[in-house]
């Protein structure tokens, strides 16, 4: 290689137009092509303006990590099929809590989240300042939805409570560790002085509410936690519970800028009203709404 193609620590500093403590955090980081010789960091210069590229088109490009949700996926699929090849939306359902790790790591630029919090009643918000400690956020509202116990058709074990639930020995299946259902289905066991080893299946995880429903439709499990929706989709029956709030969450440097500003500015409450028919269970009477 000529090496007038390769620079140096200070030369690759003011090709990108950064100081040069961070072009020792991204060599650290691994993100940087680079190569050690004689002592010293080199920088091949083809590789850094093709890595420059893929930067620049990774700006164009949003990943949602965190709960699983098929009103968020359905608006994913839109946005996509407006907004490609400019912009691309990737969806990662990971849990609530995982998708804020991700967020204040930076390897996601939004996360979806409905996590219930015991000691203040409320949702979402004691997680994320939490999670997010000492960043700037905005929680910008989706909707409500409508969680309980997913069930098979006609009801046969007559299922009401978790205490029928845990009474009856019923195979039960449930969902991910760190997951907003999972953090609310143990909130609501200690709330009926039940422990996880009073449940069958206690230990039988999913990872979305819609491989939740296919167990009980095949008859693999006679219940478990899932929103109302998957219920009406597969035809279950449904026991409401509670009414969660599933918000989304950004960086507040990123909200004001593309891509995430036009994703943010795609949840018209009126648009949303008119997928109440469609996906039973929701409600949208704050969508779009910034909540923090």
């Amino acid at each position: 290689m000529d090496t007038k193609e390769l620079l140096n620590t200070k030369e690759i500093a003011a090709y990108l137009k950064i100081n040069e403590k961070k072009v020792y955090q991204l060599i650290q980081e691994g993100s940087i092509p680079c190569t050690r010789a004689v002592g010293k960091w080199l920088f091949p210069l083809k590789q850094i303006n093709r890595w420059l590229e893929e930067q620049t088109e990774l700006t164009k490009s949003i990943l949602i990590a965190g709960s699983d949700d098929p009103l968020l996926l359905n608006l994913v699929e839109e946005f996509n099929r407006i907004h490609f090849p400019k912009q691309l939306i990737f969806q990662a359902a990971i849990g609530s809590r995982k998708g804020l790790i991700a967020l204040a790591e930076g390897k996601a630029q939004v996360a979806g989240v409905h996590l219930f919090h015991p000691p203040t009643g409320q949702y979402n918000i004691p997680y994320v300042e939490k999670h997010l400690a000492g960043k700037k956020f905005v929680v910008v509202n989706l909707a409500y939805r409508r969680q309980g116990l997913l069930v098979q058709s006609g009801n046969p074990h007559n299922l009401r409570t978790l205490t029928d639930l845990a009474a009856k020995k019923s195979r039960f299946s449930n969902r991910n560790p760190g997951s907003g259902t999972r953090y609310l289905f143990d909130f609501l066991l200690e709330k009926e002085h039940l422990t996880p080893d009073k449940i069958n299946g206690y230990e039988r995880e999913q990872v979305t509410h819609l491989e939740t429903g296919l167990e009980i439709l095949r008859g693999d499990a006679d219940a478990g936690m899932g929103i109302e929706y998957v219920a009406h989709l597969l035809k279950l029956d449904f026991i409401p519970l509670v009414e969660e709030r599933f918000d989304l969450v950004c960086l507040k440097e990123a909200f004001a800028a593309p891509p995430v500003k036009d994703l943010f500015a795609f949840l018209e409450p009126e648009k949303l009203t008119l997928k109440t028919a469609a996906f039973k269970g929701y409600d949208f009477r704050s969508c779009g709404c910034i909540l923090s």
